[in-house]
């Protein structure tokens, strides 16, 4: 089958590989589309190493079940599924606590288990969530959506009248989206025009960190570095709520003194949880609830994978590659 092969940092070719074959609880499938997101982009610039090159990246995949392993039911053979690309252990602390997204031996689809850019993937088939009526755009943001819905549902009950999203790339886009449709009111801010103008599509309003304070009850920063904490603390209301969806391992500062009389909340989020966060977010997107693909700007076919790994930085909105016609 072909397959998107990372031969080194920034150089990616399409080529040949062996066709996976289901173990009893798998399911193959035909890989429709996958999208392309920051951890992606990190393996391909080299700031993460991949686990061997070349390696086959990519997880934020849909397609159609070709086959499945002797203890799956023949009947989903024909089903279009997305992925949940995260596949935890089930054993550890974490997991028995409920918190799969810190299993400490999970394996990630396109990061430590071989990745979705190619003709077919195996998973297992629990990690294969069936979704009917949906186009390419839409799936290949299910994912995505997933991790912003486990970071909004960590947060409690708790309803935001404003929030802030610094940083609107793919990850931030999807935020500004899914708290718009919680009727918060939004502000953008982004160093690139073009992504604060697709945020102004999805309801957002943009704002200058050197401007006068928001005073938001929300901040999210999707960036994690000082200059981005230190706008979210000036512009977070008394009492107000922090969360970093950022992986940036740079340390920045804040002081207790900061948190204690201003009676901040920090909150980091990673991933979801399996199975109730992919599941309610299939749930929302399958009801109509949420488009997830509006954030979607960039398509390319396979044979145009290194293209679309060098542009993707650039793009105003979400960038996701065609494999097959699924």
């Amino acid at each position: 089958m072909k397959a998107a092969l990372l031969l080194r940092p920034g150089e990616v070719v399409v080529g040949d590989v062996p066709e996976p074959e289901p173990g009893p609880d798998d399911v193959r499938i035909e890989v429709g589309g996958v999208g392309l997101c920051g951890s992606d982009m990190a393996v391909f610039r080299g700031k993460w190493t991949a686990p061997r090159y070349p390696w086959t990246q990519g997880h934020e995949a849909f397609g159609r079940v070709e086959s499945v392993g002797d203890r799956i039911p023949t009947d989903r053979i024909g089903e279009i599924v997305v992925v949940e690309p995260n596949v935890p252990c089930f054993a550890c602390p974490q997991c028995e606590r409920g918190l799969t997204s810190a299993c400490a031996r999970r394996l990630s689809v396109g990061m430590n288990r071989t990745g979705a850019l190619a003709e077919k993937l195996v998973v297992p088939s629990v990690n294969a969530w069936t979704i009917k009526g949906m186009a390419g755009p839409d799936l290949v943001c299910v994912e995505p959506l997933a991790v912003v819905e486990a970071a909004l549902r960590r947060l409690g009950e708790r309803s935001f009248g404003s929030a802030l999203v610094i940083g609107v790339g793919s990850q931030g886009l999807l935020m500004t989206m899914s708290l718009v449709a919680r009727g918060t009111s939004v502000f953008a801010h982004d160093t690139n025009a073009g992504r604060l103008a697709m945020a102004a599509t999805l309801g957002a309003r943009t704002l200058s960190l050197d401007g006068a304070a928001a005073s938001v009850d929300l901040v999210v920063d999707t960036v994690g570095i000082q200059a981005s904490v230190d706008a979210a603390l000036r512009h977070l209301a008394v009492g107000g709520t922090l969360l970093m969806l950022s992986l940036d391992a740079a340390p920045f500062e804040i002081t207790a003194q900061t948190l204690v009389r201003r009676q901040l909340i920090v909150r980091g989020s990673l991933t979801y949880d399996h199975p109730s966060d992919f599941r309610g977010t299939v749930a929302r997107v399958q009801a109509g609830e949420i488009s997830p693909g509006r954030v979607i700007t960039d398509e390319y076919s396979l044979a145009d994978v290194q293209r679309a790994f060098d542009a993707s930085d650039s793009a105003n909105g979400k960038t996701w590659i065609r494999v097959t016609g699924s």
